[in-house]
């Protein structure tokens, strides 16, 4: 790539881990806020335990996109807590059907709390972002609603299907279990700014960064199954490796893991030209490069560097 020249890079990955970092206090607080509504249900204590540990990072990119368009922190921040009440919710569920037992470095909360009070704290989680988001109008909360339907159907076709599906269907599953939900985070950020003339490239920025996250996050456990540090593929890393030998051409590891990379390039530069038609701002500039430092920092774990 670079959009950007490395020093204009450089300090472009400086602020956006300072302002995810201020981002994420704030969105912590609101969560906590909320966790503690679950008192009637007795829920209290599994919500926070839900909630807790995570990156925010999908509502990140919400205030960023808001702020991109004019719109304020406290504006964009209803609107990023609720993404990330869905999306620890639908992990919650998902370290049920995968029988995961840790999740953020900590047992899973169906472990510690008991699959009841999982499933039944995460079922209310949905309700109570959708009603967050009635806020923002009928058109937000259909998009709320369009995307955890989206969602499941890719927990659906991950849990029950990613075996039986054809190579090509590799970009399908992760559009809908990934990409679904960071798309629903940059359009969110451009109806809170109240820009519809912006929702339609929003989407397709959300979905290729998602599309970019999962490649990565499938090379990082396909090459930690290869060291031998994961005991067997998931079905939806089979149905990746498959991907990238039928569809891309890759005939070893090597070529997997380099095809794959290629692959992840061209989605993370397509994204970054999706904001291409927002007005100039440190804001934009940093949804230009959150697709390159989101594949960086995601292949860090696998000792994989990334050239653009």
């Amino acid at each position: 790539m670079h959009l950007l020249e490395n020093d204009t890079l450089l300090s472009t990955y400086e602020d956006i881990t300072r302002e995810w970092r201020k981002v994420k206090v704030l969105i912590d607080q609101k969560l906590e806020e909320i966790s503690g509504k679950s008192s009637e249900a007795g829920l209290v204590d599994v919500t926070k335990y839900i909630v807790k540990g995570g990156k925010r990072f999908r509502g990140f990119i919400t205030v960023v996109v808001a702020r991109s368009l004019g719109a304020s922190e406290d504006e964009a921040l209803e609107a990023a807590t609720a993404i990330e009440l869905v999306h620890s919710a639908s992990l919650a569920i998902d370290d049920i059907i995968d029988k995961d037992t840790i999740r953020r470095g900590v047992k899973v909360a169906w472990i510690v709390y008991g699959v009841e009070k999982a499933v039944l704290a995460s079922l209310l989680m949905i309700p109570v972002a959708q009603r967050m988001i009635e806020r923002y109008g009928f058109t937000a909360l259909a998009h709320v609603i369009r995307s955890w339907e989206e969602t499941v159907r890719g927990e659906i076709l991950d849990a029950f299907s990613a075996d039986k599906m054809q190579a090509k269907d590799y970009m399908k599953l992760i559009s809908l279990k990934t990409g679904s939900l960071f798309k629903l985070a940059a359009v969110l950020g451009g109806i809170v700014a109240k820009a519809k003339w912006a929702v339609k490239d929003l989407s397709a920025y959300g979905l290729k960064l998602g599309i970019t996250y999962q490649i990565a996050d499938d090379i990082v456990d396909y090459l930690s199954y290869h060291r031998g540090l994961k005991a067997k593929l998931d079905p939806s890393e089979t149905l990746f490796e498959r991907w990238a030998k039928e569809e891309l051409g890759a005939r070893n590891i090597n070529e997997v893991v380099d095809f794959a990379l290629k692959r992840l390039k061209r989605e993370a530069r397509d994204a970054s030209k999706k904001v291409e038609i927002l007005p100039p701002s440190k804001w934009k500039r940093i949804l230009q490069v959150i697709p390159i430092f989101t594949a960086e920092k995601m292949l860090e774990k696998g000792n994989i560097k990334l050239v653009f």
